[in-house]
């Protein structure tokens, strides 16, 4: 089911996704920020692009229930 989604959304790997990879799901937040949705300035987008972070699922959820979009 992934993969057919990956691949409408032109995903590079869609074959090769693994959602219960952390930071796997974690970059693919980032590029769909990046390539798709784009609603966060470039600027902007730090706290998502530090992959490794432990605060990024607070990001994460602060970025993802804004609500003026």
């Amino acid at each position: 089911m992934f993969r057919r989604k990956l691949t409408a959304l032109d995903y590079h790997n869609p074959s090769g996704f693994d959602c219960k990879d952390e930071t796997e799901f974690r970059n693919f937040i980032v590029w769909l920020e990046d390539q798709k949705i784009r609603h966060y300035k470039i600027e902007d987008r730090g706290n998502l692009r530090n992959i490794p972070s432990s605060g990024w699922p607070k990001s994460f959820e602060q970025d993802g229930t804004r609500k003026d979009y």
